[in-house]
Parts: structure tokens; sequence; C-alpha cells
């Protein structure tokens, strides 16, 4: 009996999924709104623009609306599950009137997104910059609960924590350095990046466990429409962006460099002698392709380094990550991400060219997400992950030079394994899925290698 009716219900319902995407730059739309009109049952589109939404067979009237397009509304019959891809449009209107709004009283107790602070590309276009420069991170530390380490630097402590208590991802990879010029400016091109996520509490359990916060930032896949470009002359550093389709509709790809040129200067004018080097850049990659409905690609790199060189002494800093991954559709229901991550960082100074110093850590990392759409009231996220750390703690080279005598010395590398199992239960009882209470659990094993 109770078989036969779980089937009953089953056929009385079916699911409307699909991508959600900007209809002039093909960008996928995250945290889109979907829902049944007229009902409570609604839903909204994950880091990828995903959406699923589980609704009474019959006749239903399908809204979709996101800040600042127009909103989408279509009368469907469901007969079946239905794939629906939907194309919003930038919305352009004139503000006649101001609307202001009370939330509930026990608002901050039943979000799901407690401690968490969204930001776009226009938030932090609209905020005064630094010579010129959009800094990523110096408009965290605008945000409440979260505060400066010290006046100008882009390094931030959330809630009381040191900054590196700070989980930083571009694109799921790890980002262990991310300022330059000695943390004046962050490694982030504003260019290259579409949206920002800070979780200051209550993170997530897919994000493993942290003691301050996980700053989450996502590249631009690239104008799936047309070709397009970018760029702008600062004091301190000018940038340069590309974008366009590789096959319209189905692959694109973006380029976004950036190199400060304060060494040049310096040195045309007369300030500083000729190979001196005093200059950062930064390199983002990214390419995406749309097998079909059910499968897309995405790769995407960054590349950045500081360069300090004065007569005979230098020191030189850098990032480099690597990510592939791979959205599958097992159905309407079950969306997966499988990810294939890179991260290196290196640190170094010499003297003279004949005494070398350096150090860094270098990771290879595999994960599996999987989110499962029970209905419109019930979301179940699982997963597990696993990465594989090599640690140089440092090496000191003499070369054959006046310090020969002293000898190299190098520290013996380091490995281990970093592997976790997750599971979180996410329920909501309104139509808006802002009214959601998280169940996370999670398991973080660490094993280390021989050395």
């Amino acid at each position: 009996m109770l078989l036969g009716g779980t089937l009953l219900s089953a056929q009385n319902r079916f699911t409307i999924s699909g991508e959600i995407t900007d209809a002039e730059t093909g960008e996928d739309l995250v945290a889109a709104t979907v829902y049944i009109a007229g009902s409570s049952l609604g839903g909204m589109s994950n880091t990828y623009g995903f959406y699923s939404l589980t609704v009474p067979v019959g006749k239903q009237v399908f809204v979709c609306s996101y800040i600042g397009y127009e909103e989408f509304r279509e009368e469907i019959h469901l007969k079946k599950n239905k794939y629906l891809n939907i194309k919003l449009k930038p919305q352009s209107t004139r503000l006649e009137e101001v609307v202001v709004r009370a939330e509930r009283t026990d608002k901050n107790l039943s979000s799901v997104e407690i401690g968490v602070e969204k930001l776009d590309v226009s938030s932090i276009a609209k905020i005064p910059v630094l010579l010129g420069e959009r800094d990523v991170l110096k408009t965290l530390q605008l945000l409440p609960g979260i505060s400066t380490i010290s006046e100008g630097s882009a390094g931030f402590s959330v809630r009381g924590g040191s900054v590196d208590q700070n989980l930083i991802l571009l694109d799921e990879a790890p980002v262990y350095s991310a300022s330059h010029l000695m943390g004046f400016f962050s490694v982030f091109n504003a260019d290259a990046i579409r949206d920002v996520s800070v979780y200051k509490g209550g993170i997530p359990a897919n994000f493993g466990g942290r003691a301050a916060s996980v700053v989450d930032i996502q590249m631009k896949d690239g104008n799936s429409q047309r070709f397009a470009g970018s760029g702008g002359i600062g004091l301190i550093s000018s940038r340069l962006t590309l974008e366009g389709p590789i096959v319209k509709n189905k692959s694109s790809f973006i380029l976004s460099g950036r190199r400060s040129y304060a060494d040049l200067v310096a040195v045309g004018t007369g300030l500083l002698e000729s190979g001196t080097s005093l200059y950062f850049y930064d390199l983002n990659a990214k390419v995406n392709y749309r097998v079909n409905d059910n499968n897309r690609l995405f790769l995407s790199g960054y590349f950045g380094k500081d360069d300090f060189g004065f007569e005979e002494f230098g020191t030189d800093w850098g990032n480099a990550t690597g990510t592939l991954r791979w959205n599958h559709l097992f159905g309407p229901r079950l969306f997966t991400n499988t990810t294939f991550i890179y991260s290196k960082y290196t640190y170094g100074f010499n003297l003279d060219d004949d005494l070398r110093m350096s150090s860094g850590i270098e990771d290879f990392a595999f994960k599996e997400d999987l989110t499962y759409f029970i209905n419109p009231e019930h979301t179940l996220k699982f997963g597990f992950n696993s990465t594989y750390h090599s640690f140089n703690p440092g090496e000191l080279l003499t070369g054959d030079g006046e310090f020969a005598a002293f000898g190299d010395l190098v520290l013996e590398q380091k490995q281990s394994v970093e592997s976790g199992l997750y599971l979180s239960s996410e329920s909501s009882s309104g139509s808006i899925p802002e009214e959601k209470v998280w169940e996370a659990y999670g398991l973080v094993l660490l094993y280390p290698c021989k050395n």
C-alpha cells in the first residue's frame, strides 16, 4: 500500500528543469528565481544556472525572474517532464517610486544563508577605488563582520579570525596568496569576475571545515553571442579583456590580462637604474563547451606573479591554478559537478644571482558534488573530495659563486592526502527559497604520506 501510494504521487507530479542565461551574453544567471504563479512552489538556479522544479500535472503558469531582467512567464500544460532553457533579457526601467518593505522578526533565524554576502561586478564597479584599481577583496572589507588587517592592505579578517583562516577559491581552486604589491592590491582582475559569495558563518558542508570564512569567486564564462573587448589604463596598471563565441550558442571563451608598469615608468624617467624589475601581472583564461543539454565542460586557469628586483637583490612570488569541470544531468532532478583542480604557490628571493631561496605548495584535487532536487521544499546535496598536498618547506641553492663554500640546503618535502565526505539537507516551506533550514553532516580525513 505504501509503495502504491508513492507511485501514484509520483505520477501526479512532473519536473520542469533547464538553464537560465543572459539573452545578450549567454552568461549563466546564478540565484534566479523560478516559481509557479499562485502557489507556494518555487526554487532558485544554482552556480551554473541550472534549476529544477517539481509541480503537479496540468496547466501551470511558470514564472522566472531576476533582478535587472525582464520577467519570463509562460503557461505550460504538463503531461511529462519538461526541459526548458530560459534566456532573460536585461531590463532598463525608470523608477517612479520607492517601496519599503519590512521583514519578519524571525527572518534571521529561518534564512538558510545566514552570514552570507553576495556581490556582482556591477556592485563592485559602484564603489570608489584606489588609484583607479577596482579591487574585489577591498570591496569585501566594507561588509559587516569583515575588517582590514592594516590600512591599505588587501588582507582581511572575518569576525576576529586571522588572514590565513580564510579559504579563497577561484573557480573552486584555492588561491594561497591573494595580494600584489606587498598586500596593496588583490590578484583578482574585476573584469574577469562574474560574482563573489562570502560565507562568514554557517559555511556549507561542501567547503569543508573552516575557522573564519570562505570567499567563493566565479569567473565569467565569456560572451557566447558576439565578440567583445574592454580595457582600461590606470595609474598603476593597464588591463585588457577579450571574449566571444567559439561556436555561437555552443562554446565561448574569455581572456583577461593585467600588468603594472611602475618599473617601466621609473626606469624611463631615470628614477631607477636599467634592469630594475618592479611589476606584477595577472592572466585569466576560460573556455566552456556545451556538448548537449545534459553535458557541459569548463576549463579555466589563472596565472599571476610579482617580481621585485633591485641591483643585486630580488624577490618574486606567484600563483597558478587550473580547473576542469564537467556538469552532467542524470535526470531532471539530479545535477552533478565533477571537478579536477590544480593549484600552486611559489615564493623565492635571490642575492647577486648566486644565492637563491624558494618554497611553495602544490595541490592536486578531485571533487564530486551532487544535488538532488527532491521537491520544491527539499534539496539534498552530497559528495566527496580528495586533495593531494605537496609542501616544499624551503631550499637554499648557493650556485658556483662566492657562496658556494656554504653548500646547498634543501629541506625534505612533505606530502599528505586530505579527503572528505559530506551530506546536507535543505528544507523550505515558502515559494521563495530564502526560508530554509540547513542540516549538514561532514567528515574530513587527513592522511599523511610517507614523508
